[in-house]
């Protein structure tokens, strides 16, 4: 399956792994990007957006941050449903 992400997702990802508070690997998690991808990003992006970021402040967009927040919440669910779905295959092992 071939994702397509907008021009402004790719910088607002590079941007903020140019900020430099987080790996490489925390941006990829973060954005649900694969870590690969990121560093291709970076490659291209990055003179572009540390120009940018040097003549204007810039905050990562809205929908950039929504996107964190939303992967990070399913992250949180997936968890979640992990831990159910053992619970449930112990106690069935118990009724046995």
């Amino acid at each position: 399956m071939s994702v397509h992400y907008s021009e402004e997702f790719k910088k607002d990802v590079v941007k903020a792994y140019m900020d430099g508070d987080r790996p490489i690997v925390q941006i990829a998690a973060d954005y649900n990007v694969a870590k690969s991808t990121v560093s291709e990003w970076v490659k291209k992006y990055g003179e572009e957006c540390q120009y940018k970021k040097n003549t204007t402040k810039t905050n990562e967009s809205e929908s950039a941050k929504e996107i964190r927040r939303l992967n990070k919440l399913l992250h949180e669910k997936d968890k979640e449903i992990d831990f159910l779905k053992k619970a449930a295959a112990f106690f069935a092992k118990e009724i046995d």
